[in-house]
């Protein structure tokens, strides 16, 4: 028997190391930068002023999936800022050799370093969609979740202290639910907090916060393959992720010297940009097919991922 928390690191391991198209039309999910160049756009306008601080600006991105995020932000500081172009440092934290491979055809010609742990930076780390593929700790009225080798579930008595502290500081003891409990998130957000010198750590991601955890009896793990949701994540490749607890990484942030500047969702967030919305209101006006298209796309971003994905902005050291 082994915990559902070492199954779903076994098996987003297994996944993402692993051949074959993942995301976008062939592959089996969608990211918001795959939807529209919009997206990426926003990231970088957003970023912008925040970058220029800084004498020798770096932005670390955390798994980037084909690439078309940094590709978008680049292009952006290329266009509208040569200067800071000229002078930041992009890299790219990449645990699949397959997806690295992406990114460096994908990539070709961009200032980009690629690197195999996270390095230390002043300016900014990002991350899209990233948080949800680590492990999760399931947890019931004191018991944990473990998995037999075919694939059965066990509750067996809780004996993790480290999974009862978080439930006692985030105030999940009594919940009569299945509770989701990400160490790793923490434990990133911690080795985000030590490569960040001076800076800004600006996260997207579908989650919930403590208000909303109800919303969840049964917990938010799900697998994806070819776009459609997975009934048995016990068998076969498939794509496994967990919504992120977005108040748990406000909480434990703290511990870190990460400031919380705004938590917000992903359709307030893109409204905030002047360039999303005149974006949006130009397409509006326009007829032409390729218009249409990306007019759809956009309010994609905003109406069905608006709401279920937030974005969460923290500082240090400024």
């Amino acid at each position: 028997m082994r915990s559902f928390r070492d199954f779903m690191a076994e098996k987003v391991r297994e996944y993402y190391t692993s051949e074959g198209e993942k995301i976008g039309p062939r592959g089996d999910f969608f990211t918001a930068p795959e939807l529209d160049r919009s997206f990426g756009r926003a990231v970088a306008e957003f970023l912008h002023p925040f970058l220029r601080c800084f004498e020798e600006p770096s932005l670390l991105e955390l798994g980037a999936g084909r690439g078309l995020m940094a590709f978008d932000i680049l292009s952006y500081f290329r266009e509208k800022d040569p200067e800071l172009f000229g002078k930041l440092t992009y890299y790219i934290y990449e645990v699949s050799p397959h997806l690295r491979r992406v990114q460096e055809k994908v990539l070709k010609g961009m200032p980009i370093v690629w690197v195999d742990d996270l390095v230390p930076v002043e300016g900014v780390v990002l991350s899209n969609e990233f948080f949800d593929t680590l492990p999760v700790h399931v947890v019931r009225k004191g018991r944990e979740l473990f998995i037999s080798g075919s694939g059965e579930e066990a509750w067996l008595e809780l004996r993790n202290p480290k999974v009862e502290d978080f439930l006692r500081r985030m105030g999940y003891e009594d919940l009569d639910q299945r509770v989701e409990v990400c160490l790793d998130c923490i434990d990133m957000l911690r080795r985000v907090s030590e490569a960040l010198r001076r800076g800004y750590h600006l996260l997207i991601d579908y989650g919930y916060t403590s208000d909303e955890i109800r919303r969840f009896p049964e917990g938010t793990v799900v697998g994806y393959k070819k776009h459609r949701v997975v009934n048995d994540i016990y068998s076969g490749e498939m794509d496994l992720s967990a919504h992120v607890n977005f108040s748990a990484l406000i909480e434990y942030g703290k511990d870190f010297g990460l400031e919380t500047v705004f938590l917000q969702s992903q359709r307030e967030f893109l409204m905030s940009v002047p360039g999303f919305v005149e974006e949006l209101q130009r397409l509006s006006f326009e007829e032409t097919p390729e218009a249409v298209e990306r007019l759809s796309r956009m309010k994609t971003l905003l109406v069905s991922m608006g709401e279920r994905f937030k974005v969460l902005f923290q500082s240090k050291g400024l």
